[in-house]
């Protein structure tokens, strides 16, 4: 075998072994356990991925085709704004929730699937610190209530 073939073959094992890796990283990291908090709303415990980066914040719950029905995003900001949010590549409607520095709920909203871009964006009118994205069900949470479990959160 020619020294070229010889690193042209080389080189496609190389390119298998690449692409292997991207593949089964990029499992792993979809399927590794996701920073989880427990919270309690009213006695009932909801266990929730924390989006703290602006990266996990902007992927938010892209793609997911289902939640628990306890189970959800909650999306932390270092301190107080304008939080908004949209639906883009959310196939499934959403319960959200603005809550303040004080972890109480500022604004509620169910919001639909994006179909179409452009697709709206969504805001509560008053600073939050913290967007808490649920399944699309009753949840017995309501504007006005404070939420046990995230003063565990590191200030």
């Amino acid at each position: 075998m020619s020294l070229s073939a010889l690193l042209i073959a080389h080189f496609r094992k190389w390119q298998i072994a690449s692409v292997f890796l991207v593949f089964a990283g990029n499992a792993a990291a979809d399927s590794r356990p996701a920073n989880l908090l427990s919270i309690d709303i009213h006695g009932a415990v909801y266990r929730v991925e924390l989006a703290t980066t602006p990266e996990t914040r902007a992927r938010g719950l892209m793609f997911r085709e289902s939640l628990d029905p306890h189970g959800g995003m909650l999306l932390i900001f270092a301190r107080e704004g304008d939080r908004r949010i949209w639906m883009k590549n959310v196939p499934i409607a959403l319960r959200v929730y603005w809550i303040d520095d004080d972890y109480e709920v500022v604004a509620e909203l169910r919001l639909p699937p994006c179909k179409a871009d452009p697709c709206p964006v969504y805001a509560a009118g008053r600073p939050a610190r913290y967007v808490l994205e649920l399944a699309d069900r009753d949840h017995p949470l309501r504007v006005g209530d404070r939420i046990n479990g995230l003063d565990s959160l590191p200030r």
